[in-house]
């Protein structure tokens, strides 16, 4: 057979690698490698004791082998110099100054118990703050809390910029009684009155305060050697304006994505890459694998929350991990052939009545993820083989 129009014929070393991984590629071109050090974690999504290292968190996060964890830090703030903060509810609650004696302890439990403090989870105000020396003072306090997480060991510091709530306004009956949270764009979302919270924001302003907050933080960050992983405003996609605000990942979610990586093309500029934000704010949620592929093989990804969905963009209703639209066993395929490393968190799970704190279903993301890896990791050790 004749080789198309402007390539080359394989040669017979390439036909037999190519056939021999055949079965496991994800992408024609990506050849199937070993599995490297993949590994599930928990966060403060699932706190079973008083806090993330009490011996009984720490417990439900080993049956689970979820060893690397994320927490969300306490301050050392009084309720009075916390005031001057802004405080809008969910991710836009003021942080304040970390306690860093209690990150230092937390990442001593954790490895008294063969675990990791991986990460902490800042919160958004920063990002409905306009121009002033207030802001100037927070971007201090954060800067401060970069160095007190390095101190304790924490390599990384995820972020979540909304200006206004994470969209749901669905829910539709699930498995074994369960409640499947969703959203559908509203046909009068014109009509929505913006947040208090943020009021007007143009897609100029919310980028000038993203570009700021990396230009201030970043060399903090090389200098205590943790890395900053955005996480997209949930969902994405979002026409320009809902409520008010011109989300940084509004209409073109993938091409904000590179937007935000190139912005501050640095190591420290990382990303929490959301399989399930991904694929809701997509026409197709498959579509993200080469999404997936660039940023990891550009070293963009720094951790990954790993949920799945039914639908896409503007329509879309959280599930388990086993019954929606992505294949995910494909995502953890692109990470392993492209050499990534680095913890899957599960995220967003199902409610029910019996399980409040959806931690039956937790355990079940965390069963699911261990058993995709295992398939990954055998499917490489037998295209090794030949």
């Amino acid at each position: 057979m004749m080789a198309g129009a402007g390539m080359a014929a394989a040669t017979p070393s390439q036909a037999e690698d190519a056939a021999a991984d055949a079965p496991w590629r994800v992408m024609p071109d990506l050849k199937v490698r070993l599995l490297k050090d993949i590994h599930t974690g928990g966060d403060y999504h699932t706190l079973v004791g008083k806090g993330p290292t009490d011996p009984h968190s720490l417990d439900y996060f080993r049956r689970f082998n979820a060893r690397y964890l994320t927490v969300r830090a306490n301050t050392t703030a009084t309720p009075q110099e916390m005031a001057q903060w802004p405080h809008a509810g969910g991710f836009l609650n003021a942080d304040g100054p970390w306690d860093g004696d209690e990150l230092k302890r937390w990442q001593d439990d954790c490895q008294a118990a063969d675990m990791v403090l991986e990460a902490v989870r800042m919160d958004s105000a920063y990002i409905i703050m306009k121009e002033g020396s207030g802001r100037e003072r927070y971007l201090d306090v954060i800067r401060e809390n970069i160095r007190k997480a390095g101190t304790a060991g924490v390599k990384l510091v995820s972020y979540h910029w909304t200006m206004i709530p994470i969209r749901r306004n669905f829910t539709v009956p699930g498995r074994g009684g369960s409640i499947y949270d969703g959203f559908k764009l509203e046909p009068d979302y014109k009509e929505l009155p913006p947040t208090e919270a943020a009021g007007r924001v143009s897609s100029d302003d919310y980028w000038s305060r993203i570009d700021y907050f990396l230009r201030g933080i970043l060399p903090v960050c090389r200098e205590a050697r943790v890395r900053l992983a955005v996480h997209p405003y949930d969902p994405g996609g979002l026409p320009l304006g809902y409520q008010g605000v011109d989300n940084w990942d509004a209409v073109n979610f993938m091409a904000a994505i590179r937007k935000y990586m190139a912005l501050h093309d640095d190591h420290y500029n990382g990303l929490c890459y959301e399989v399930g934000v991904t694929g809701e704010s997509i026409p197709d949620t498959n579509a993200q694998l080469p999404l997936l592929r660039e940023m990891s093989e550009k070293g963009k990804i720094a951790q990954i929350h790993f949920r799945n969905i039914r639908g896409g963009q503007g329509n879309f209703v959280e599930v388990y991990e086993d019954e929606g639209d992505t294949d995910m066993l494909n995502c953890i395929r692109v990470l392993r052939d492209t050499d990534w490393e680095g913890t899957l968190l599960p995220d967003h799970n199902p409610r029910h009545a019996d399980d409040p704190r959806k931690l039956q279903a937790y355990a079940f993301s965390y069963g699911y993820i261990e058993g995709l890896l295992r398939a990954a990791r055998n499917e490489g050790l037998r295209a090794a083989k030949g």
